[in-house]
């Protein structure tokens, strides 16, 4: 029981400071703030974060946890069809946590940005290379630079749709983003 109730409990903090750095920059949100928001006594905070920073830093961490993974499942591999397994789970996840991915778009919050999107995959793409050719010096300059190239655009489109209010689906927008790194293959 107190597992469900601890999940609960983060789930409300996480939730009201989504919706208070939607109000104001994070180093502006305090413990009385989220405390109220969420509904919950100071205390209870403490129990699960050390201050606000601590519960960003965790949330942070999470998404990079799950879009790490979505990516780990996926790559390297032979099936055509990984790239747009990966691409439908990473833009499924995105749609379901809007609130987190859309202070992407707000550069001035000082929270996840989409450079730090960029730099996570980057890193990706460029430790499989690294694993695929057994190792990481042989990764020429133009490579990096395509990877560089080739995340940022994705990161873009993401970025435009999110945006855009999330109207299309995101099975179509990763149709889209499926059918324009196809024409990168070799």
């Amino acid at each position: 029981m107190g597992d469900r109730r601890s999940i609960k409990t983060k789930s409300a903090i996480k939730h009201a400071f989504l919706k208070l750095l939607q109000e104001k920059e994070i180093n502006k949100i305090t413990v009385s703030d989220l405390s109220k928001k969420a509904d919950i006594g100071r205390g209870t905070f403490y129990l699960h974060y050390k201050d606000v920073f601590d519960l960003y830093e965790q949330i942070e961490d999470e998404i990079f946890e799950q879009l790490g993974s979505f990516y780990d499942s996926s790559f390297p591999s032979e099936d055509p069809l990984s790239m747009l397994t990966f691409i439908e789970k990473t833009t499924e996840y995105i749609y379901q946590n809007v609130e987190i991915f859309t202070l992407l778009t707000k550069p001035k919050m000082n929270v996840l940005s989409t450079n730090k999107l960029k730099e996570f995959f980057k890193r990706k793409v460029i430790e499989e290379l690294s694993m695929i050719r057994q190792s990481a010096n042989s990764i020429t300059e133009t490579e990096k630079f395509e990877t560089t190239f080739i995340v940022s655009g994705v990161v873009g489109i993401i970025e435009e749709w999110i945006n855009n209010g999330m109207i299309k689906t995101p099975t179509c927008i990763s149709n889209i983003i499926h059918q324009l790194l196809l024409k990168f293959e070799d």
